[in-house]
């Protein structure tokens, strides 16, 4: 009986735009909670409560370190705290409470070492002092026009960009506005427009049929201005106009802010637009998506809801995460994961979203060790750390109880660490449908016959991890007929060589085309290098 034996399993992930049958025999046709590494197919790590227990909903977070201490400030929809590693400390306004409504309206940077932060109905906050300790609180960001008011504030180069202006009770929804430049660890000085006496100035967008502008990211040394259905190019060139702007995709936008991030290598931007997910580095766009995927993608959205989307990028695993709400949903709910690693790169998807937020930034923690606690040890032979840091990693913002697994609070999260999404297990799942293969050529190309009914009844899977996983096989007699799957069987890479008729009583079955199932019910890690499957052809039945 010849074996079939399939590898490379991590090269094309998960396809949709082409029918099952069509595919290379290394495509899958589902891949959820899964991401896809050099070697295969794996299982996503899950998720792990930190920063203690907030004590309010955490909707925007913004790392920020100095020479001795790193801090991470925080917002609800109302208040502003500080996290210092030990302690949540409320830093809002003397004057009071902050009145944004919506998780998307806060956006915030660090400008010359001077946290900004900026919600579109409040006067933007900046956290200035010149030794920060939790007993600073923000402020109104020093000489900002008092009555105007931006959806989108950015830096770019030394100054400060604000977009989608509010000014009284006008509303300038294309309008660009920039500051005077403002010195290394200083606010800008002037937001006046018409004095010849400093640099700042505005620019309106003069495309109004494409829509408000919804986002701004730099690439480069550019920034990209994000309408609906536009995207401009916003360049320094000094002298009298200070910045220079010019389209750069017409009929193309962003579908909502928060929707456009860099890519892994930092010189292309990742955008979410109205019907598609493209690339580009300034120049050439191009889509990661084939067109039945967007059709999915889309297809599976609240589009009501879609402006609570939220894209970030996941370096450490060289990927890109589309949060999004599901048909129904009013926050997200599901995640696209994209792996941009070589090529066109690999898709996964991921369920039981639960955050609303997402950003880079070190992680520190403090040691529960007192300098007294050993009053014999001296610092030079002391090898324990005062403080643990994790550099680089991803912090969740989940400010909803009614979303969270396992705890009515409100919580911040670390992705990447442990098997459990807060102690709550998730199901990974690998499908790839109709493989109609019967052998390869001498030149590794696969041999696929549909007209003939083959018999598998032995399967090896390649699996790297000390877990028990679940697999089974399924058979289709006719193109697009019913998929009859067989039992369930398990195995265990620590005991088990291959799933066969001796260990699965389902096992022979018979199809014109062949499908195969690995997936887990509980929380582990593992991955999937390969398979082989005994198939026999016996015949065109």
């Amino acid at each position: 009986m010849p074996v079939v034996e399939i590898n490379d399993l991590a090269r094309l992930g998960q396809i949709n735009d082409v029918a099952a049958y069509m595919l290379p025999p290394e495509a899958w046709t589902l891949a959820e909670n899964i991401r896809f590494v050099k070697n295969g197919p794996t299982v996503l790590d899950g998720w792990q409560s930190i920063f203690g227990t907030p004590p309010v909903a955490p909707h925007f977070a913004l790392p920020f370190k100095t020479i001795s201490q790193s801090w991470w400030l925080y917002t609800s929809l109302t208040a502003a705290y500080v996290w210092d590693g030990t302690t949540h400390t409320n830093i809002t306004r003397a004057a009071g409470a902050y009145t944004a409504t919506l998780t998307e309206q806060w956006n915030g940077f660090v400008f010359g070492g001077i946290p900004i932060l900026n919600n579109g109905v409040d006067v933007p906050q900046a956290w200035i002092a010149a030794t920060y300790t939790t007993a600073v609180d923000l402020v109104n960001l020093p000489n900002w026009p008092s009555t105007m008011r931006a959806a989108i504030l950015r830096n770019f180069k030394s100054y400060i960009i604000a977009f989608n202006i509010t000014d009284g009770s006008a509303l300038y929804p294309h309008l660009v506005h920039w500051s005077n430049p403002a010195q290394p660890g200083s606010v800008p000085t002037s937001w006046a427009y018409s004095d010849p006496t400093v640099e700042g100035g505005r620019n309106d967008l003069p495309d109004v049929n494409a829509g408000p502008i919804l986002e701004a990211r730099q690439l480069g040394d550019m920034m990209f201005i994000y309408k609906e259905r536009s995207i401009w190019k916003m360049n320094y060139i000094g002298g009298q106009f200070i910045f220079q702007f010019a389209t750069f995709l017409e009929d193309v936008g962003i579908l909502a802010a928060r929707c456009v991030c860099t890519d892994i290598t930092g010189t292309r931007h990742v955008v979410v637009t109205q019907d598609d997910i493209i690339v580009h580095n300034g120049n050439t766009p191009e889509s990661i998506l084939t067109d039945r995927q967007r059709q999915a993608l889309f297809g599976s959205m609240n589009r009501e809801t879609a402006d609570t989307s939220f894209l970030f990028l996941n370096k450490s695993k060289d990927e890109v995460w589309f949060c999004y709400p599901e048909a129904g949903q009013v926050q997200p709910s599901r995640a696209l994961i994209w792996n941009g690693k070589g090529g066109k790169g690999a898709i996964s998807f991921a369920s039981g979203i639960t955050f609303r937020n997402a950003v880079l930034g070190d992680i520190e923690g403090a040691v529960g060790e007192r300098w007294d606690d050993n009053p014999s040890e001296i610092w030079s032979t002391d090898t324990g750390p005062w403080s643990q840091m994790f550099k680089q990693r991803i912090v969740l913002c989940a400010p909803d109880p009614s979303k969270l697994l396992t705890y009515t609070g409100f919580k911040f999260y670390q992705l990447d660490a442990g098997i459990t999404r807060d102690g709550v297990t998730f199901a990974p799942t690998l499908v790839r449908e109709d493989l109609g293969i019967v052998g390869q050529k001498r030149d590794g190309s696969w041999i696929n016959d549909f007209k003939q009914m083959k018999m598998v009844d032995s399967v090896w899977p390649k699996l790297a991890g000390d877990t028990t996983i679940r697999l089974r096989v399924g058979f289709r007699q006719e193109v697009n007929g019913p998929l009859t799957w067989q039992d369930y069987t398990t195995f265990n890479p620590d005991t088990d060589l291959w799933v066969n008729t001796i260990v699965n009583e389902s096992l022979p079955g018979c199809g014109k085309a062949v499908s195969v199932e690995f997936s887990a019910l509980t929380a582990a890690q593992w991955r999937l290098d390969g398979y082989a499957m005994n198939v026999e052809v016996i015949g065109p039945y």
